[in-house]
């Protein structure tokens, strides 16, 4: 997806679809109420022989969903999951600029790293096991 040159607020090592869940749980545990508004996979299995633009064939593992993050008072943050081969590119989608305080994006960023943490280190554990034979 083309997100306009926009920097990602984080990109974690981790499949998409595996660390939506997580994540909302992650949100929610933090006091935070978020809706999924967009999954691509879901959209994408209602229309056969569409052609992906970053792998340039049907045969697509990319991911995007939209969470819309709401707090206690404001406008729900969007945040924007764009999962590709294995990794998940996390942007805050502020079209007014500059409105997300820079402490609620530290929080941001804290919840998704707790989010992250234990699936990083499952996925270490699992590589360990291998190289062990286990």
């Amino acid at each position: 997806m083309n997100h306009q040159g926009k920097k990602p607020l984080k990109v974690i090592d981790i499949q998409c679809a595996r660390f939506v869940e997580p994540l909302k749980q992650a949100f929610s545990d933090a006091g935070l109420w978020v809706f999924q508004s967009f999954n691509l996979r879901s959209t994408r299995a209602l229309h056969d022989g569409c052609t992906c633009a970053y792998h340039g064939t049907s045969q697509c593992t990319c991911e995007l969903v939209v969470l819309l993050v709401y707090r206690a008072l404001g406008d729900p943050i969007t945040l924007v999951l764009d999962g590709r081969d294995e990794q998940t590119y996390i942007f805050i989608n502020d079209e007014r600029g500059a409105s997300v305080r820079p402490a609620t994006m530290e929080m941001i960023e804290r919840i998704i790293n707790q989010a992250a943490y234990p699936l990083i280190k499952q996925d270490e554990g699992i590589e360990n096991n291998k190289l062990l034979n286990i």
